[in-house]
Formats: C-alpha cells, sequence, structure tokens
C-alpha cells in the first residue's frame, strides 16, 4: 500500500501531465507488444511470398552458373 505522500504525488503527477508514469510505461509496453505481433505477422506474410515466387519460378529455364550478359553473348 502507498504512503500519503506517494498518493499525493501521483495524483499531483497525474494532474500536472495527465497521465501517470504508471501509466506511460504500461503504454509503452502495449505499443511494444503491437510492434512484435506485427513484425511476427509481416515475417510470416514473407515467407509465404517467398514460397509463392519460388513455386512460380520452378518451370522456368534456368541458367546454371555465372550468367552472360545479352550484350556479350
Amino acid at each position: 500500500m502507498k504512503n500519503p505522500f506517494s498518493r499525493a504525488l501521483s495524483a499531483l503527477r497525474r494532474a500536472a501531465f495527465g497521465v501517470s508514469p504508471e501509466e506511460i510505461r504500461f503504454t509503452f509496453e502495449d505499443v511494444r507488444s503491437e510492434i512484435r505481433a506485427t513484425k511476427a505477422e509481416l515475417k510470416g506474410e514473407i515467407a509465404v511470398l517467398r514460397h509463392e515466387i519460388e513455386r512460380l519460378h520452378e518451370g522456368e529455364d534456368r541458367v546454371r552458373g555465372a550468367e552472360i550478359p545479352v550484350a556479350e553473348a
């Protein structure tokens, strides 16, 4: 339990800044977790796109080894 001085200081901070330091910390944690979730989603979507691109290119003729530019061929 907080002592009266801590509660008064918290109330003063809240009145002055509109938000307490604890709320700011939790807000930043929410933002960080949202960024982590978005990053994981994007990694999954990129993996699916890579797989689709590789699948589309499977039937194409590919040159083995170093490619020679058309101008030199």
